[in-house]
């Protein structure tokens, strides 16, 4: 998204009273786990889980669409290695990385981040156990959706190609019946789209990485960026494409009572009002433990991030381009094309 002066100068003005961008500053206090150059992690104070950190780039945007591409890479470029040593740290089976763009799915701060869990059996959080349904999705969506998904890749790497993109590379032994599953919309050599035939709402799209089987953690900087990159694209496609008012990310990964395949896969939901996934969204509590101490155990894992960085890094241009007007519906509150329309300043 090209940012104009009056955006900038929006933008500047949310800055100002953004609580995140106080505790960047040092202006606010926090439990910080995790920084660099470009980004930070701290834990949330309100947890829902033991470790549930959140984590966002020093530069304040309202949503992914607002990133450069370096800014993309640097957020999601690490967000593998940091969800394996909060895991650690918290002697956990599974992950889950959950983020909600647009107030219809959880977005309450305009400093965009991600909330990062580390889970085990056992734990109580049934937030992620989704139930599907068969598909009510149109023909022509479906075949939409299929046909434009891959025209947004491939004219991403016409822009910048990358050395490794080379065709749809082999599919694993673990996706080779995947497309009894559903419908195939995309796959190049280190993912694999999947619009299921059973879905959680209207347009749910699945992604699968061709790389790792079950473990996030076990993904390098550049698999880790090109597979929210591609879970980006395809929530967009749904925002264009079905006039959906908002969209959730949510990555499931290794072992936990909601992920009894215990695959790695990034659900993207798109959100309209009565879509039966309120539940998706928990209540801020008090921990009744130390988070002091859960800070500490969670820092002293943290050198694994830098220790996993790769040497040359894949820098994803152009990240998330949503096309508001394609999107516009007579009488539809678009949470979305309301925060777009706030940063202008409309």
């Amino acid at each position: 998204m090209q940012i104009t002066p009056e955006i900038r100068e929006q933008l500047n003005a949310q800055k100002k009273e953004c609580i995140f961008c106080k505790i960047i500053s040092g202006e606010f206090s926090s439990k910080k786990v995790f920084e660099d150059k470009e980004s930070l992690a701290v834990l949330d104070i309100n947890p829902a889980l033991k470790g549930h950190t959140l984590f966002f780039l020093k530069e304040h945007h309202p949503m992914p669409a607002y990133m450069t591409g370096k800014e993309f890479t640097s957020l999601f470029g690490p967000l593998a290695a940091l969800s394996g040593c909060i895991k650690k740290a918290m002697v956990g089976l599974g992950a889950n990385v959950f983020i909600g763009i647009g107030g219809i799915a959880g977005q309450q701060s305009y400093h965009f981040m991600v909330h990062i869990f580390s889970r085990e059996p056992g734990d109580r959080f049934f937030k992620f156990e989704f139930t599907k349904r068969p598909a009510t999705l149109p023909e022509e969506q479906s075949k939409m959706l299929s046909h434009n998904l891959p025209l947004m890749m491939q004219n991403h790497f016409k822009r910048n190609p990358a050395t490794w993109h080379a065709g749809s590379g082999t599919r694993p032994d673990y996706l080779k019946d995947i497309e009894s599953e559903g419908t195939i919309l995309y796959e190049d050599e280190k993912v694999l789209v999947l619009l299921p035939t059973k879905q959680v709402t209207q347009g749910h799209i699945e992604i699968y990485s061709k790389e790792e089987e079950k473990l996030f953690e076990n993904l390098d900087e550049k698999s880790s960026a090109h597979l929210f990159f591609t879970a980006s694209l395809s929530a967009t496609a749904v925002f264009e494409g079905l006039g959906a008012q908002g969209s959730n990310m949510v990555l499931k990964s290794g072992k936990s009572d909601d992920n009894p395949s215990q695959k790695l896969v990034v659900h993207v939901l798109p959100r309209r009002p009565n879509d039966g996934l309120d539940n998706i969204l928990w209540e801020k509590k008090q921990p009744t433990y130390d988070l002091d101490g859960v800070k500490s155990k969670i820092k002293d894992a943290t050198w694994r991030v830098h220790a996993k960085s790769v040497k040359e890094k894949n820098t994803i241009t152009s990240p998330v381009k949503m096309k508001i007007e394609s999107a516009s519906k007579p009488n539809t509150t678009n949470e979305i094309q309301d925060a777009i329309k706030r940063a202008r300043g409309n």
